[in-house]
């Protein structure tokens, strides 16, 4: 059993809003192991509408996951290389994400603290928690079968250790108010107010983090990614599926070895929305760029128009910059047609 009650149970909002993301962590990975072994890889091919796995995923990647412990000794993650993005994300169980590594070239080591660290040339990576995940993002541009044969090289040496991790348990009263307060929290998230996913304990608000998570869990820190949700038109209304919009992505905010992407998600289940051409996103990869550098991409019914995404029922989007530039605005502009 890897979900058990912690013996510091409390009635607390705050204390539950703090143990939250824990609680999340704990539940993906509970589910994960049902069906795999720790210290190994699983990967999902292109993510569609029935994919429930995770919240708000990106459709043309494909994921990695290996949910591991450190318990018995330090994990090395051995990778292939690629000439698209490609990115190692390392999270404890509180989801802190002490490391995102882009286009890795060493081997990369995840230790805890007081572990000996082995000689060699690593990335070394240190967990505040025994357990943890490697989560990998492969960007896949109509080359699903080159992706697939690379994921063979992405291995883990190591990670086998005691997989069990307790969650306080909380009174109901105290889980619905909770809840409330991180979902009254979710849109209020901004990136240009700040930090929203941390690389260690303390580095954010609790309910910002908490907020962070329920919108989208596994999210990075903004040096690895900036995000930038968007859920209503320039007249301030919520998105529909009976209208069009047009999204204008700015111009210069990756740097040449990152990229963007749009996706638009169901507001009833924060999951891609099935449509007859399978289209859920639009990236740099997929995307034609106007004359000035910016990106139009269009949201409608039936997905026509530049750079066309379908939605067909109501819908929030978010914007993704991979590798961003430092200091650009990532602001999309949301426009009723």
């Amino acid at each position: 059993m890897n979900q058990s009650p912690g013996s510091f149970g409390s009635e607390d909002v705050d204390s539950f809003i703090r143990e939250y993301p824990n609680r999340q962590q704990v539940e993906m990975m509970t589910a994960w192991l049902a069906s795999h072994e720790p210290g190994t890889f699983s990967f999902t091919g292109l993510v569609d509408p029935n994919d429930a796995t995770v919240i708000t995923p990106q459709a043309t990647v494909d994921y990695g996951y290996c949910w591991f412990s450190l318990s018995e000794g330090p994990a090395v993650v051995r990778t292939a290389i690629y000439d698209k993005f490609f990115s190692v994300s390392i999270f404890d169980m509180n989801h802190n994400v002490p490391a995102v590594v882009v286009d890795p070239k060493r081997p990369i080591l995840i230790v805890r603290p007081g572990q000996e660290v082995p000689e060699g040339d690593h990335e070394v990576v240190t967990l505040e928690t025994d357990q943890g995940l490697v989560f990998t993002r492969m960007v896949v541009v109509d080359n699903l079968e080159e992706v697939r044969a690379l994921s063979a090289d992405i291995t883990m040496e190591g990670g086998a250790g005691d997989m069990h991790r307790s969650v306080a348990e909380f009174a109901p009263a105290t889980i619905e108010a909770g809840l409330a307060k991180i979902e009254a929290e979710v849109p209020r998230l901004d990136a240009k107010d700040g930090e929203v996913f941390p690389k260690k304990s303390g580095d954010v608000d609790p309910l910002r983090a908490a907020a962070a998570v329920m919108q989208g869990q596994l999210g990075t820190p903004m040096d690895s990614v900036v995000y930038a949700l968007f859920m209503t038109d320039d007249h301030g209304s919520p998105l529909t599926g009976e209208q069009t919009y047009e999204v204008t992505v700015p111009s210069n905010i990756v740097q040449p070895d990152g990229y963007f992407s749009v996706t638009v998600y169901g507001t009833d289940n924060k999951l891609l929305i099935p449509n007859e051409q399978g289209i859920y996103d639009r990236t740099t990869y997929t995307s034609e760029p106007e004359a000035d550098g910016t990106y139009i991409v269009t949201l409608s019914p039936d997905g026509h128009g530049k750079n066309g995404i379908p939605t067909g029922k109501a819908f929030y989007g978010l914007l993704r910059a991979y590798v961003p530039v430092k200091g650009a605005d990532i602001t999309p502009t949301v426009t009723h047609r």
